[in-house]
């Protein structure tokens, strides 16, 4: 049954680096963009590569590899060589604690 997982600190989180967090077994890739956290699956659509490795541009994350980049707030790809976008998942802050809810939401191709 999908759940609100606490995945982080939010007073200790760095601003601007993807890291990865792990829920139900699934590694993640979070962010802190200004004030909002960002999850997204951790693994490239296009090659089995850890996104939570590569550069946070803005809201993209651009994977290590090959250079893709996605949307954090939408999974859409906004660079090939990908053509398939990524999970979301929705996470919200209570207190200090960072929770992330345990079920992705498709990402879009731009919607």
């Amino acid at each position: 049954m999908p759940e609100w997982v606490k995945v982080a600190e939010a007073s200790g989180f760095p601003a601007g680096r993807p890291v990865q967090v792990e829920v139900d077994g699934e590694p993640l890739c979070l962010a802190r963009i200004d004030d909002d956290f960002l999850a997204t699956t951790d693994i490239c659509s296009h090659a089995y590569v850890e996104l939570s490795d590569g550069e946070l541009l803005g809201d993209e994350i651009e994977c290590p590899l090959h250079g893709s980049k996605f949307s954090m707030r939408t999974g859409e790809v906004r660079n090939p060589p990908a053509t398939q976008p990524i999970d979301i998942y929705d996470v919200k802050v209570e207190g200090d604690h960072v929770l992330v809810w345990s079920e992705p939401r498709k990402g879009s191709a731009g919607n």
